[in-house]
């Protein structure tokens, strides 16, 4: 009996995807605007990003475990209230402690949806559709990404903090609803529609060490990624404070970046194709990253906020294609019963990298202006991707072909 591709999950699960970043985003762009508006320092707004992203880094190694040993319908439909609770509870919460302790209970939460739905997705979808099924998922992520600081930029402007956050509520009850909708199973006792064709094997255990080039791909994408997420502490008091923008402006030109994201997406899944080697694809990742690199460069030289945007379309499109070629990579290279794992150790060390650079961009923004933390967040992306280059076209010149039917990590 062979597998053929459940394209009505992949459309609920990506209608998900688009409702929890559309939460996400409308929760940490209010919190940053309100915190901004009320006189935070950048270490303040840098400590709120952390504890958004922490748990995220800090559980990874026992998410990962859950999400393979545990039924992903349950894990959502938990998940999902997690995010629920988190959100309204940060409606009522007035100090700037009880703020942060919201944005935690909320990210801890948010670190079981994300890989129970990353792991989901190539169960749903043959490989020859594994592209194809991301850049769906990609595009939903982009549009709740766009509209979520474009919609707190709008609410905060016009109504209360707490009548926007009680709106992402809302949009994160539909990681509930895909729980309880999705035929696609896995973890726990869940079958998974592929294991009808193939024969029952030993379990099989897996570390990202076991696979040399998604190592290398993932820890220099963690480095370059902290080197240059500075910029995302300093963006709203750059765009708001130096270059004179509205809350509702910020929430445009913040936007860009997912506009970029969706058009990229669909360009790279035309492009990738089976017969893509795995190598090559790696290293399109890493030409994305110079051009994001030098987007963020080119944006700390503009006088006028409306010149961030074309600056953040042009990065934005290539990191839709890099998400992309992220979840192709996961599918072809981790065995399915280790997915949920490989997703929460990815997941961890980039936004583990992302936090270095949240914090120091937080301590450098209270020394000097918004527009040098800009400049030098870009540099030192590019110096990176220079540093790092070597391994990573030693690593992709011999890794052409997935390693699954190999996989019996240590």
């Amino acid at each position: 009996m062979s597998f053929t591709s459940r394209w009505s999950d992949v459309v609920i699960a990506s209608v998900a995807q688009l409702m929890a970043a559309l939460g996400t985003f409308l929760v940490m762009t209010t919190l940053v605007l309100a915190l901004q508006e009320r006189g935070g320092s950048g270490l303040q707004v840098a400590l709120l990003v952390v504890a958004e992203t922490l748990p995220v880094v800090v559980l990874a190694r026992w998410v990962g475990r859950l999400v393979d040993r545990v039924d992903s319908r349950l894990l959502l439909i938990v998940a999902g209230l997690g995010q629920v609770g988190a959100a309204f509870a940060l409606a009522y919460a007035s100090r700037y402690e009880w703020i942060v302790a919201g944005a935690v209970a909320l990210a801890c939460a948010t670190a079981i949806a994300q890989p129970t739905r990353s792991a989901l997705l190539p169960a749903m979808v043959t490989r020859e559709d594994l592209a194809r099924a991301n850049a769906i998922g990609q595009t939903a992520g982009s549009i709740g990404m766009m509209a979520g600081p474009s919609l707190a930029g709008l609410l905060v402007g016009t109504v209360a903090v707490e009548q926007t956050l009680r709106v992402s509520a809302l949009a994160f009850a539909f990681t509930v609803l895909a729980g309880v909708l999705l035929r696609t199973r896995r973890g726990g006792t869940a079958a998974q529609p592929a294991a009808a064709d193939r024969p029952k094997a030993a379990p099989v255990t897996w570390q990202l060490r076991d696979d040399r080039m998604y190592w290398v791909m993932v820890w220099s994408l963690a480095l370059i990624i902290g080197l240059v997420s500075a910029v995302n502490v300093a963006e709203v008091f750059f765009v708001r404070e130096t270059l004179g923008a509205s809350a509702v402006l910020y929430g445009v030109v913040t936007s860009a970046w997912t506009v970029g994201m969706l058009v990229g997406a669909w360009v790279l899944a035309r492009l990738i194709r089976p017969a893509t080697a795995d190598g090559a694809l790696v290293r399109w990742i890493f030409f994305g990253l110079a051009v994001i690199c030098g987007a963020v460069l080119l944006c700390g030289t503009v006088t006028a906020a409306l010149w961030i945007i074309p600056c953040w379309l042009a990065g934005g499109l290539v990191n839709g294609g890099q998400n992309v070629i992220a979840g192709t990579l996961l599918g072809r290279r981790v065995p399915p019963e280790a997915r949920g794992r490989a997703a929460a150790a990815v997941q961890s060390r980039v936004q583990g990298g992302g936090l270095a650079g949240f914090f120091l961009g937080g301590v450098v923004l209270d020394l000097i202006d918004a527009r040098w933390v800009v400049l030098g967040a870009g540099a030192l992306g590019l110096l990176g991707i220079l540093l790092v280059m070597p391994v990573v076209r030693g690593v992709t010149a011999t890794g052409r072909t997935s390693p699954q039917v190999q996989a019996t990590a240590a």
